[in-house]
């Protein structure tokens, strides 16, 4: 930080007494995280909570309170020990902050003076430490988050209450610093626009999806039926927006990934990918309660809290291996996910409130539909996804060629266009380690210096890839290419 920075005040960024003060001082602390390097879990978590208190006494004390202030407060010779000046914290009570930032505060000084000396000491210091390093950096710490709008979105739909998150804000300020697990940025986060998240133009994303049509005709009717549900929502009112959740049937490798991809691109939202399989699959989903040692919010209300979108694609594979986990299982809390009525009251373990997921988009992946609980085929629409032939396989590997031309600028670099007709025939290998091929290839022509990239086809093992049936391979042993 240069030396005007240093000196920037803090009543530009935090909004001393209003409801935003605490979410404001949560993203400054925000940029900590660059400079934390091998700082444990438990320091860095100390570091950032003094970080917001000290911005917000100091904000408060002082009218033209600057960064330089924040820093020297933990050194300030008035005090006697570091313990001393955590215990000044309770004496803060009559600073006319926010009752948001005022119960969070009281949370934070009460586990503070828990600390015995030495700990104490040993943790100011390196904070200090830390926040010194971060301010001296060539980071904008004033590049923060906008937690400062009360405007609603135009079309968007209250994901988060307010209340709620003031609640959960107040009932997470209980835990230890190690139990926190950075909870309270994803709550302030939740915050922004007082809930409200858009809902995407559905017109614009339904015509946007027919060039993935034209691209892969093995996911043509899943891609229709998105459409549907897309012009549909586009004629209705934003309450009204919804994709029926789909799962796609095939072998790996295949495009299933490629379709939730090209949907969230369409859509203009994030995507998140995670795994069914698993005893702690639920985890994932809605957090695992605070009494666990590893306790953590879930990846659906971070998704929701730090995004602008109420309709983020998430795409979940393998359905078919979700197994009988009895420890916590994710099916019941995915069954309530995909119907709609139950997923508008979704609720976070961790965190302990509820929100609406009733908007977001899942796309569901399986190899086989033997194995799929059947509650959870009744809350889909269920598409059989073939493998693509080989003239398919052929544009694929031209498109992708064509993307690392544009990506990296190197246009001049073309495929031999034998060798990529003889890898669109190598129905063996999956879309994943074909595109890889090409990559690669791009990637040795441009260390070469070559204009021309070789692909490094490797020779057929004898192995069937999943789904590569009797007739497919009989068809390739009998004019194997090299």
């Amino acid at each position: 930080m240069s030396k005007n920075q240093l000196t920037h005040e803090l009543s530009t960024v935090i909004q001393k007494g209003t409801e935003h003060e605490l979410g404001e001082a949560f993203a400054l602390a925000k940029q900590l995280s660059i400079t934390r390097g091998a700082m444990d879990s438990m320091t860095f978590e100390f570091s950032t909570d003094l970080f917001v208190a000290v911005s917000l006494c100091v904000a408060h004390e002082k009218e033209d309170a600057t960064f330089y202030d924040v820093l020297n407060h933990l050194l300030d010779p008035a005090w006697d020990s570091e313990k001393q000046m955590l215990c000044h914290f309770q004496f803060y009570d009559k600073l006319p902050l926010h009752p948001d930032a005022a119960r969070w505060l009281k949370g934070f000084t009460v586990k503070a003076i828990r600390l015995d000396g030495n700990k104490a000491t040993q943790l100011v210091r390196r904070a200090h430490a830390h926040w010194k390093k971060t301010l001296n950096s060539t980071t904008e710490i004033l590049s923060v988050v906008d937690v400062t709008t009360d405007v609603k979105p135009a079309r968007s739909i209250q994901v988060f209450k307010p209340e709620k998150a003031d609640l959960a804000i107040e009932e997470l300020a209980k835990l230890s610093s190690e139990k926190r697990a950075g909870g309270e940025g994803v709550l302030c986060d939740m915050k922004v626009n007082n809930g409200y998240r858009t809902i995407p133009d559905a017109k614009m994303a339904a015509i946007k999806l027919e060039s993935a049509k034209a691209n892969f005709e093995n996911l043509e009717k899943p891609l229709e039926r998105l459409q549907l549900d897309l012009i549909l929502s586009g004629e209705m009112e934003p309450e009204e927006f919804y994709v029926m959740p789909i799962l796609l049937l095939g072998d790996p490798g295949i495009g299933k990934t490629y379709l939730a991809m090209q949907l969230a691109e369409a859509l203009g939202v994030e995507m998140e990918k995670m795994g069914a399989s698993g005893a702690q699959g639920a985890f994932q989903l809605n957090g695992s309660h605070p009494s666990w040692n590893n306790g953590k919010y879930g990846s659906l209300i971070e998704l929701l809290a730090k995004g602008k979108s109420s309709s983020p694609v998430v795409l979940i594979d393998e359905v078919d291996k979700i197994g009988n986990a009895s420890v916590y299982p994710i099916l019941p809390a995915l069954l309530d996910l995909l119907e709609p009525r139950t997923a508008r009251c979704f609720k976070d373990q961790f965190l302990g409130m509820e929100f609406d997921c009733s908007r977001m988009i899942f796309i569901l992946t399986a190899n086989s539909m033997d194995t799929v609980p059947t509650p959870l085929l009744s809350r889909v629409n269920v598409f059989d996804v073939p493998r693509p032939d080989i003239a398919q396989r052929l544009r694929i590997i031209l498109q992708e060629a064509k993307r690392w031309q544009l990506k990296t600028k190197h246009t001049e670099i073309e495929f031999e266009i034998d060798t990529c007709h003889a890898l669109a025939e190598r129905v063996d290998l999956d879309l994943r380690k074909t595109t890889d091929i090409v990559r690669e290839a791009f990637g040795i022509a441009i260390r070469a210096g070559t204009t021309t990239a070789k692909l490094l086809i490797p020779k057929f093992d004898g192995r069937c890839a999943a789904g590569f049936g009797r007739t497919e391979q009989s068809q390739f042993l009998k004019n194997p290419m090299r």
